[in-house]
């Protein structure tokens, strides 16, 4: 059988066409093309100071190494660590050490308020608490929210007021920029999205009203 002989191949002489390149491969001294569409996210900027960073990090390390140590009955106790913080607490307040608190300086509780164990209050933005209200286990206070309209996914910081004697049952929300009147009743697991005034109780998710402020 008849051996071929092994081919040699040629030297590129330097003055012929050069060849392409493979495809995605970036020239020589030449940029990679975007994709066909790209487009190029604006780069983000924190939306809080480095102030605010700052007593956010000292309120993490006060909260794990303090705040939930204390004994659950030290209600005196945490009232006076939240105003160290910055936030405004009304006498008789009660707040469970499980409570996870972000942003304390934004926070108001009422004279008499009571918030249970495991709940969050999420207060990128102002949360307010009337008197004599009670926030349940669990309950999910979130005031705050991105626009999603916006590349740079901006925060928006959306308060909360919630009214006086009103009761957030076991693991309801209370959505960004929402204020609830005086007198309003959460059930369990409901989830209120919008502005509340007229008294009641209220239930699912978004939350309707199934009786008046008369029980009835």
């Amino acid at each position: 059988m008849a051996s071929h002989p092994p081919s040699r191949s040629r030297p590129l002489d330097p003055s012929g066409p050069v060849p392409p390149e493979a495809p995605g491969a970036a020239g020589h001294g030449t940029a990679a093309r975007e994709p066909t569409g790209a487009t190029i996210e604006p780069p983000r900027r924190s939306s809080w100071s480095l102030r605010e960073r700052l007593g956010r990090a000292l309120w993490s390390i006060t909260w794990y190494g303090l705040w939930s140590r204390t004994p659950r009955s030290w209600h005196g106790v945490r009232r006076q660590i939240l105003r160290w913080f910055g936030a405004a607490v009304g006498p008789d307040v009660r707040i469970d050490p499980t409570v996870r608190i972000e942003v304390p300086w934004h926070l108001r509780l009422g004279a008499g308020s009571c918030i249970g164990p495991r709940a969050i209050l999420y207060c990128l933005g102002m949360v307010e608490v009337g008197e004599a209200s009670l926030v349940g286990p669990y309950v999910h206070v979130c005031a705050g929210t991105h626009d999603m309209s916006d590349p740079r996914f901006t925060l928006l910081r959306s308060p909360i007021r919630i009214g006086r004697r009103c009761v957030l049952m076991t693991a309801s929300f209370i959505g960004p920029g929402v204020t609830l009147g005086d007198g309003i009743i959460l059930r369990e697991r409901g989830g209120i999205f919008r502005t509340i005034v007229e008294p009641g109780q209220y239930e699912g998710s978004p939350a309707k009203r199934v009786r008046d402020g008369s029980g009835r």
